[in-house]
């Protein structure tokens, strides 16, 4: 983003959160994203006063993305959460590296957790287990999410298929995991998904109910 010249380059939320995420976090500075945005970093410290305060901010946006469910049995609603949870990850891309990064709450995650500890606590759950139950799913969702985007930048780097017919070929003395790797099919990760969170709040059940 250029500057008209002679006045500051304008620049919103919105802006410095899609440019830190398209530089990715561990390559992101003030310097570098002042670059990417076309102002200086003294200007962006207007806007952000830290790489700190930078992924709290891209955090934030993420879950503020995440409408509240409607559910009022538990189950439901953390199904539901999770969900949109993943969809608010998948429509920015890179952000999950972002989110998982940070233990902080921020103010769109005070919402979230207040009503989530709101369901929870109706179902009969203590304050602690009932943020444990969310907490193992919210880590789940960025689990799966991590994997699928790291999936497909591997799937994009891939020049041919004779890396794993070498590997395959070193697999004689395990044939279990020979017999695995020879039958994978592409993953469908909305079903890898699906499963993954239902096993998690099965746990839950298993455990706490």
């Amino acid at each position: 983003m250029k500057s008209n010249k002679g006045r500051p380059a304008q620049i919103s939320k919105e802006d410095v959160v899609n440019g830190a995420l398209s530089i990715g976090l561990s390559s992101v500075t003030m310097n570098s994203l002042g670059k990417q945005l076309g102002v200086s970093a003294t200007a962006l410290y207007r806007h952000v006063s830290s790489k700190h305060a930078l992924i709290l901010m891209c955090s934030d946006m993420v879950l503020g993305k995440v409408a509240l469910p409607e559910e009022s049995d538990w189950e439901g609603y953390l199904y539901t959460f999770a969900e949109r949870f993943r969809q608010a990850l998948l429509s920015m891309p890179g952000s999950v590296e972002f989110v998982r990064h940070t233990q902080e709450f921020t103010p769109a995650t005070n919402v979230l957790a207040n009503d989530v500890l709101r369901v929870l606590g109706d179902a009969g759950f203590e304050p602690e287990i009932g943020f444990m139950a969310f907490a193992s799913v919210y880590t789940r969702v960025t689990d799966l999410v991590e994997h699928q985007e790291r999936s497909s930048m591997v799937k994009a780097n891939e020049t041919s298929s004779s890396k794993n017919s070498e590997m395959l070929s070193k697999l004689d003395e395990l044939p279990y995991l020979a017999k695995l790797l020879s039958n994978t099919q592409p993953l469908d990760y909305d079903q890898y998904f699906k499963d993954g969170i239902k096993i998690t709040i099965e746990g839950l059940k298993a455990v706490y109910c």
